[in-house]
């Protein structure tokens, strides 16, 4: 395993991938909603049988991709929920999601389990390579420093991505949202273990001489 510059972040793919199942991506101009895959505020004993929302910390505020009883339609369908977002997404409660739903849902609840096993294996795959890297600390600094740098994009990135895909409904905020964390999560995490790798490697390099000492006046 080699650790200059030049070497693969094998960790990154699967760390990019992974972080986009856990990290709370922000909808720009929505008041604080977040693309999540957990239901949060009050959840039935039996768990939620959502598996896409899009709400606020406190789950109070939210949009959620749904299976089973319909009040509105009087039979088991995929719907969306939503409490306090309708002026924000127009989609009225219990409104058929249709097949786009149902290809939403399933998506998203089989993302929600694969997305933490390749954050699992991103950071496996990375430990690794700290360990048979020939200069360790030099590595490892490189991969905390691509997890956090890492983290930063997904959000960044992942709300422009989110903004866009509103405009087009809310599963294309959840698209665009996930797809934009990917991106910016992959694209800061090397961007900011190469810079560090170079800063590593300047001031391991880097000599600096003592003044000579002089009498004081």
């Amino acid at each position: 395993m080699h650790d200059d510059g030049t070497a693969p972040m094998i960790g990154s793919i699967p760390y990019a991938f992974g972080q986009a199942s856990v990290v709370r991506i922000p909808i720009p101009g929505t008041q604080r909603l977040c693309v999540e895959f957990n239901a949060r505020g009050r959840i039935p004993p039996g768990g939620s049988t959502s598996s896409l929302f899009l709400q606020d910390m406190t789950g109070k505020r939210q949009l959620r991709l749904d299976y089973g009883w319909n009040v509105g339609t009087k039979t088991i369908d995929y719907h969306w929920n939503q409490t306090g977002v309708h002026q924000t997404f127009g989609i009225a409660n219990h409104s058929p999601a249709g097949r786009s739903g149902q290809i939403a849902y399933n998506a998203a609840k089989y993302f929600k389990y694969a997305g933490r096993v390749l954050l699992v294996a991103g950071i496996a795959l990375d430990t690794i390579s700290i360990v048979q890297a020939s200069k360790p600390l030099r590595r490892a600094s490189q991969v905390v420093t691509g997890w956090a740098a890492a983290w930063v994009g997904c959000k960044v990135v992942g709300a422009g991505g989110a903004a866009l895909g509103t405009l087009a409904s809310p599963i294309g905020t959840a698209v665009g949202g996930v797809g934009g964390c990917v991106i910016g999560g992959f694209g800061a995490y090397h961007a900011a273990s190469g810079l560090t790798g170079r800063v590593y490697d300047w001031v391991e390099d880097t000599y600096f001489f003592p003044l000579p000492e002089t009498a004081a006046p």
